[in-house]
């Protein structure tokens, strides 16, 4: 029950922004104006709730993984992304992206936060289009998409030998938002997009994360999942380069 309530709520709020006659200052011509509600109509805010519950869940401290129908969600989702006119809209190639790790993203938890990260990178062009600019909502989109990349970066760094220490930050990333904030969403998309980069510099990604994590850890289970990482981090890199990532 506390499921649906919690998703209830969010799709409350997004059905009420869909809602809203477009509020950007720029100059529109109406058939773009009307593009862009027909996408928030369509493809935001049928999916938004479900995906925006990955946000509201964690800030609960339940794991919205196993909370959220991800089977339902994602074809859902990919679906809906294989209309054509959408792609007009697609600045970073979102789309496509999204739909190359679709079929994957059923059965593996990485290519979820994946595929839920190229969801939200594409969404926030059209929210930030049709709300105002000071509407919560957009608040809390561009930091779940932060989120998600900082999930899934350190799912794949820590994987093999300290996963349970992602569903502690995945359980309490209001930890480390203030190193989000100083990130610009650009630096995430650009290591998502590119599997060679992420690999390189996800040891170093996760250490910043997991630092911010450990300033704030105080039970016992959040400080073994900073030990996990740390035996990990010392395990794995003992003779590389252990400099904080340049972004």
């Amino acid at each position: 029950m506390e499921t649906e309530w919690v998703l209830g709520i969010a799709a409350g709020a997004i059905a009420a922004a869909s809602g809203m006659k477009m509020a950007n200052s720029r100059a529109k011509n109406k058939e773009q104006e009307l593009k862009e509600q027909t996408i928030m109509n369509e493809f935001v805010a049928p999916f938004l709730p479900g995906v925006m519950g990955f946000y509201h869940l964690e800030a609960l401290g339940k794991d919205p993984l196993s909370a959220i129908d991800c089977e339902k969600l994602v074809d859902g989702i990919f679906q809906q992304s294989l209309a054509e006119e959408y792609h007009r809209f697609d600045r970073h190639e979102a789309l496509g992206q999204l739909q190359e790790v679709a079929q994957a993203a059923k059965n593996n938890q990485r290519d979820l936060l994946k595929f839920l990260f190229w969801y939200l990178d594409f969404s926030n062009t059209i929210l930030k289009d049709v709300l105002a600019q000071s509407h919560p909502l957009l608040r809390e989109t561009r930091l779940l998409e932060k989120q998600l990349a900082v999930w899934c970066i350190c799912h794949e760094e820590l994987q093999e030998d300290a996963l349970a220490s992602v569903s502690e930050l995945i359980h309490h990333s209001s930890y480390f938002i203030d190193a989000l904030k100083e990130m610009e969403v650009g630096v995430f998309r650009e290591l998502m997009a590119d599997d060679e980069l992420r690999n390189e510099r996800r040891g170093n990604f996760a250490r910043i994360i997991f630092q911010a994590f450990e300033k704030q850890a105080q039970g016992e289970v959040e400080l073994k999942a900073v030990e996990q990482f740390q035996e990990h981090y010392n395990k794995r890199y003992t003779h590389r380069n252990k400099g904080q990532i340049r972004f």
